[in-house]
């Protein structure tokens, strides 16, 4: 099981899905989790350190391109998988 910080953190990063393209105030990820804004602070410099989130010209938070860069990776890799799975389905299909 993680720690209570790691769940924490994935939680704050999760949260950036609401507004991937104005980001999320700290005070938005603070109430909407019900976490201390200073822990959503440390946790958005940890996760800004790990080069997976930045910090808008607004002072919103964001997904970084990195971030995005892995999101498009894992969709190529998916999309490749599903094909070959449906090309194997469809030889089984005709024996």
């Amino acid at each position: 099981m993680a720690s209570s910080k790691g769940q924490r953190l994935l939680s704050v990063f999760k949260s950036l899905e609401a507004h991937p393209i104005i980001g999320v105030s700290n005070k938005e990820i603070s109430d909407g989790l019900g976490i201390s804004p200073v822990h959503v602070s440390r946790d958005l410099e940890d996760l800004i350190a790990a080069g997976l989130v930045v910090k808008l010209d607004n002072g919103n938070f964001a997904y970084s391109v990195k971030t995005l860069q892995i999101a498009e990776r894992y969709r190529r890799q998916h999309e490749m998988l599903v094909a070959k799975l449906e090309e194997l389905n469809q030889r089984v299909n005709r024996i």
